[in-house]
């Protein structure tokens, strides 16, 4: 009992830390997957997901459903997600308005370590391999530039963001919650999120719109996600870390106010007398724990796959 429940246990957590990450603009859950250990397995698990799920129900076979589909793994990833989604979402936000230095700084760290990491796990570079680096910086900077959207918020507007912000759960470096900034449906999803933890049935509709168009979007680019993994890894490990590190100055941590149309580098820059700065130390701290925190995941996944 307890060696299949300290598993369940661990990707609980695992899956709560790419929740967090969810919620934050700037911060891909998929990052998070990929420093963790549980990408692949993710990707897979979902790519196994077909109609006969249904028959094995109908059929009641659910211990077979259960072990061919992975669903120990996946229900107990999917549920820290969750959690921290409803269990924190305003607790990330009251941190991001009153914190921001702090907050950045971390995930500057974390997201700078596991570039690091991942440029490890590419085992031969070429011409190719570079090309497709670049092309993920130079995506993941054209989102960057791009303003947010002022659309009509209705539930089948939330469906397409739906379909496109989860992108972020696969796709390391791609930022589910910026992209929801860029829709002009970031603030509508953390009321409706706030509405049906109060059981608020007028934001029923608008939820289940966007979970229905998440779920029809992870199953749909899974597949193709996961085909890349397996037939052509270091481009797809590549394009990844492009994706991440274009991705970098959404996370710094000093940014200007300024509400006119500027290329996001503008904004950008370092606090006055450096070291002398209270707040530049305090991001520099921060900076270093995040970084930290990376290698010690990793040490820590070495040591439990050694364990298994």
């Amino acid at each position: 009992m307890n060696k299949e429940s300290k598993p369940s246990i661990v990707v609980f957590f695992k899956g709560m830390m790419m929740g967090i990450a969810d919620i934050i603009p700037g911060v891909s859950g998929g990052t998070i997957a990929i420093i963790t250990g549980v990408y692949e397995e993710f990707l897979s698990t979902l790519n196994s997901l077909n109609i006969n799920v249904f028959t094995l129900i109908k059929n009641g076979k659910f211990k077979e459903l259960w072990n061919k589909y992975n669903l120990s793994f996946l229900l107990s990833l999917v549920s820290g997600i969750l959690s921290s989604i409803f269990l924190l979402s305003h607790s990330i936000v009251y941190i991001i308005e009153n914190f921001p230095v702090v907050l950045w700084s971390f995930f500057l760290g974390l997201i700078t370590s596991s570039i690091f990491y991942l440029f490890k796990e590419i085992k031969k570079w070429t011409i190719k391999v570079l090309i497709f680096n670049l092309l993920g910086i130079g995506t993941s900077l054209i989102v960057l530039t791009l303003n947010p959207g002022s659309q009509e918020i209705s539930s089948t507007y939330l469906f397409f963001c739906g379909m496109i912000s989860i992108t972020a759960m696969l796709l390391p470096g791609v930022s589910g919650a910026y992209i929801l900034v860029l829709l002009g449906a970031y603030e509508t999803m953390l009321k409706t999120i706030k509405g049906v933890v109060s059981l608020n049935s007028e934001y029923f509709l608008n939820f289940f719109s966007f979970v229905l168009g998440a779920l029809l979007s992870v199953k749909l680019f899974s597949k193709a996600l996961t085909w890349s993994y397996n037939k052509h890894k270091n481009y797809t490990l590549s394009c990844l870390v492009g994706f991440m590190i274009g991705s970098l100055p959404s996370l710094w941590p000093w940014k200007t106010d300024s509400s006119e149309e500027e290329v996001l580098f503008y904004k950008l820059y370092i606090p006055e007398e450096n070291f002398m700065n209270s707040e530049f130390r305090t991001g520099i701290l921060f900076f270093v724990f995040g970084f930290i925190s990376v290698l010690i995941i990793e040490f820590l996944a070495k040591t439990n796959k050694n364990v298994q």
